[in-house]
């Protein structure tokens, strides 16, 4: 079964921070979530979206890989040339 909401507890576990600091965040509006009555509830699909927003991995990883083919075509470097260097470091390695 696939967990819909998380509880504050649920959150601070995934995230590894103390309850204390979920429940603060979430007051701050910092973290998205909503309540049920009186508990927090934070749906799973939108945190890991606010997470993959906030740490930029992808944007950071998608311009360092254009970059590196920019440079990697103007100094002719092809998959195969890269292949071969892995294949003789690796086997340097040994």
């Amino acid at each position: 079964m696939t967990t819909f909401a998380l509880t504050v507890e649920e959150v601070a576990a995934y995230l590894k921070l103390a309850p204390v600091t979920v429940y603060r965040e979430l007051v701050k509006r910092r973290l998205p979530g909503f309540k049920v009555g009186n508990q927090w509830r934070i749906r799973k699909d939108i945190l890991d979206e606010w997470i993959e927003e906030r740490s930029g991995w992808q944007k950071r990883f998608d311009r360092l890989w254009t970059d590196f083919q920019k440079q990697g075509r103007r100094q002719g470097v092809t998959e195969d040339s890269v292949a071969r260097e892995v294949t003789a470091a690796r086997k340097a390695k040994h």
